[in-house]
């Protein structure tokens, strides 16, 4: 995934891998005809048989990130509303670099 940073006389764009494990997170597994080992299985951890653990939970989408060559730093709580929100923040990829196009 390539970001435009700013447009001017000369294009800049930023490799990033928030926007990739963005998408990686809003796709249930699966559910791409061109992809079907992306994305995430929330099925398997909503199914009723299925006793929910959030370190489990939260192991598991760290697992599917590296996976995908994504890597994380680490993984604050916030607690809203009675609600546990998981914010994460990710390295930079070792070859990762702001590029100018011309």
């Amino acid at each position: 995934m390539i970001d435009i940073v700013s447009v001017g006389l000369d294009i800049g764009v930023f490799d990033s891998q928030t926007s990739r494990a963005a998408n990686i997170f809003s796709v249930e597994l699966g559910s791409l005809e061109y992809a079907q080992d992306l994305g995430v299985d929330l099925k398997y951890f909503l199914s009723e048989d299925f006793r929910f653990q959030n370190e489990s939970f939260k192991s598991y989408l760290v697992q599917v990130l590296a996976n995908r060559s994504i890597n994380v730093a680490s993984i604050p709580e916030v607690v809203e509303n009675l609600y546990t929100k998981y914010v994460f923040q990710l390295t930079p990829a070792e070859n990762e670099k702001a590029l100018v196009a011309r």
